[in-house]
Order: structure tokens, then C-alpha cells, then sequence
């Protein structure tokens, strides 16, 4: 067995870490320019993006915008970025949001420097071609969930046929991170969440690993497991948890940074792969469709693997309190109630019925995204749980 560490990017966190450092990392780094790049608009409602353009301005550093990334973002878009960044000489990418504005930004990062890709697509398929390294990016979160700020991942969906896939750029990975938790207090519910359920998956995935060597790497897992769900608890009557937002927005971070893997392999990852289909199918909300998806997949493999029962009933232990895996499924459907998150999917408003195109058309996706087209075992063990969803 083999395992490795990784660099962690540069964080700073707690109050107002984004006016007393973000001026002076621009300086260290001889910045002259940079694109902001952002989603819908909350860093303009929260204040964040005030705080961003009076450190630029503090730097004598110019910057060049990018509004309106996608929840999942979307290929088109990611390129006219990229192209963007050319023209202007963009020397950093500074990505203000969630999980979805900073996998976006690695994917502009990338494609500016490497202009041998005609569009983003094309580099979502085969990162290989690639040769010149990112441009530079910091990232300033404001959505405790996906631990983008901590990874080299990204998730891009294709504007035409809908596919969602992951991609992996290295030199793309944050050089520094900014973690305010007063960001994440105006949040609605449902996006805090959609939130703690991804940070949930993330670490549930990856304790279904078949090599459980590192005791320490089971108690790391299941330690933030239990910061997920006591903060779940906390922000279902408290919303505006100081407190809580700040341990959640810490645990994302450390949910998915190579410290919760077993061995390189990582766990199971099985759900995201499922669940990447439907919220490219319906443009669901990420964490919901995980909620959605999670019991269906563990009850399902729990038929058939003893490793999926015995480390079920170990977190149902640890976590709930529980000894049997009837118990376990209880208390796991339970927290999901508690988020408020779907437990069916009428419970969408995105999807009025399932219908047998919609099953074979989420098979395929899985398919030709996970398995290079071919329908062997795991092609059909994914249409079942697909059809399982509809009942």
C-alpha cells in the first residue's frame, strides 16, 4: 500500500482575514493583474466584494471581472473566460463563492495558459495535453461544502449534452485560501444544508475504503463526521450560528485535502459518480442530490458487501449511537430530515417524474463518463439504484 501528502495551500482564517492579508499577498506576489470571478452576486450583498476591490486598489492592482458562474458551472462559459484572462494579461485568479465558482476557476486557469484546447470541454476529457502550468489562484469561500479551496478537482458540466465529469489540474490548486465565517451567515437554510450533506458524503465515501490501515485516518473521518452533525443540529434552530458556521466551514476544508484517504485510491466515490448524472439531468442542487441519492446506494451495497455492513454499522456506532444497520438507516434518513434535505424525489422542484428515457438516459451518462462506455456490472448495478430513486 502506498499513500502521499500534499501541500496545503496558505490559509487564512477567521474575521476580516480578507482586508488585514489579501492587500499584502497581492504585493508579495508582484501581482499587476487580476480577474475576480464570482457567481450570482452575494459577495456584492454580503460585502465581500467591497472588501476584495479595496485590497486590489490597496495593491495597485487592477482588476478584470467574471460574474454569473453556474451552480454547475458550464463549459461555454469557462472558455470565454480562459479567453478572457489572454487578453488581459491576467496574472491571478482570485475565485469569491462556493464549490462551484472556484472548480470553474481551475478549469480558466488552466485553459488560459494552454491555448493548444479550442474549448473547455476538450480539456475535461484529456487534461494531459496541458503543459504550462495554471495561472495562480486564491480562493475566498464563502459556502462551507465542497472543499474546492483545498484540492485540484473540478466538476464541469457540458452546455450541449448535459455530461458532468470531474477533472484534475494540480498547478491549479489554490496558492491561498481566505475563510471568513461571516460570509457563509447569510446563506438560506437550504444552501447550508445542501452544504453540510456534501461535507457529510465527502467523508462517508471515503471511510467505505477496502484498505482501513490507519486507525487515525478512522477516527480523523468519523471525528468530522460528528462536527457535521452536531452542527446540522445547531444551525436547524440557529441559522446565524457564529459558532457552528465557523467549525463547518473548517471541517469542509479538511473533508477532502488527502489527510481522509486510506491510500491513494480514496474510498468509494460511487454517489458523487451517480449523483453527478442526476444534477446534470435536473440542475439539482449537489448536496441535495447526494441526500437523494446516499441510503438508496448504502442499502444497496450492504445487500451485497460485508465491508459496506461492517463499516455502516461502525459509523452508526459512532456517529448515532447504534447497533443495528436497520438503526443505522434510521438515523441517517433522520439527519437527512433534519437538513430538510429531499428524501424522495418528488421532494424536487426540478422533477416533476422519472420516466424510463430519464433512467436510461442517467445510465448512459454513467456509462460513458465512469466506465468508457461499456455496460458491464457496475453499468447495471447504476441503472438499479437510477430505478430505485423512482419508486
Amino acid at each position: 500500500m502506498s499513500t502521499k501528502l500534499k501541500i496545503i495551500p496558505t490559509y487564512y482564517f477567521g474575521k476580516n482575514v480578507v482586508p488585514q492579508h489579501l492587500s499584502d499577498e497581492l504585493k508579495k506576489r508582484h501581482i499587476k493583474t487580476l480577474m475576480l470571478a464570482y457567481g450570482g452576486g452575494s459577495i456584492k450583498r454580503n460585502g465581500l466584494y467591497d472588501e476584495i476591490l479595496e485590497a486590489a486598489k490597496k495593491a495597485k492592482v487592477k482588476v478584470i471581472e467574471h460574474g454569473g458562474i453556474e451552480p454547475n458551472p458550464r463549459d461555454i462559459g469557462i472558455y470565454q473566460a480562459a479567453l478572457t484572462c489572454r487578453k488581459h494579461n491576467i496574472d491571478l485568479i482570485i475565485a469569491a463563492g462556493g464549490g462551484s465558482v472556484i472548480d470553474a476557476a481551475k478549469v480558466i486557469g488552466i485553459l488560459a495558459t494552454n491555448s493548444m484546447y479550442k474549448n473547455a470541454w476538450d480539456y475535461v476529457l484529456d487534461n494531459s495535453k496541458a503543459i504550462n502550468a495554471s495561472i495562480p489562484l486564491f480562493s475566498i469561500v464563502t459556502l462551507a461544502a465542497t472543499g474546492s479551496e483545498n484540492n485540484s478537482g473540478s466538476v464541469i458540466t457540458n452546455s450541449k449534452t448535459h455530461y458532468k465529469q470531474s477533472t484534475f489540474t494540480p498547478s491549479a490548486t489554490p496558492k491561498v485560501c481566505f475563510e471568513d465565517p461571516k460570509y457563509t451567515l447569510t446563506l438560506s437554510p437550504w444552501q447550508t444544508a445542501c452544504g453540510i450533506f456534501d461535507i457529510f458524503s465527502h467523508l462517508l465515501e471515503q471511510y467505505y475504503d477496502p484498505v482501513k490501515t490507519y486507525a487515525w485516518t478512522k477516527e480523523y473521518l468519523l471525528a468530522n463526521m460528528k462536527i457535521c452533525v452536531m452542527c446540522a443540529t445547531k444551525l436547524v434552530n440557529n441559522n446565524e450560528d457564529y459558532d457552528a458556521r465557523s467549525n463547518l466551514l473548517w471541517t469542509s476544508s479538511w473533508a477532502l485535502n488527502d489527510l481522509a484517504k486510506f491510500n491513494l485510491n480514496g474510498g468509494d466515490w460511487t454517489v458523487h459518480k451517480l449523483e453527478h448524472a442526476v444534477s446534470g439531468l435536473w440542475d439539482v442542487e449537489h448536496g441535495a442530490g447526494l441526500a437523494l441519492i446516499t441510503p438508496v446506494y448504502l442499502k444497496a451495497m450492504c445487500d451485497k458487501s460485508k465491508l459496506f455492513r461492517e463499516s455502516s454499522l461502525e459509523i452508526g456506532k459512532t456517529l448515532f449511537g447504534v447497533n443495528t444497520l436497520l438503526l443505522f438507516f434510521k438515523k441517517l434518513e433522520a439527519f437527512i430530515k433534519i437538513l430538510k434535505l429531499p428524501t424522495k424525489y418528488t421532494d424536487f422542484k426540478q422533477i416533476n417524474k422519472i420516466t424510463k428515457e430519464d433512467i436510461n438516459w442517467l445510465t448512459k451518462h454513467y456509462s460513458i463518463v465512469n466506465e468508457n462506455g461499456k455496460n458491464g456490472p457496475k453499468t447495471k448495478f447504476a441503472y438499479n439504484i437510477f430505478n430505485a430513486i423512482k419508486q
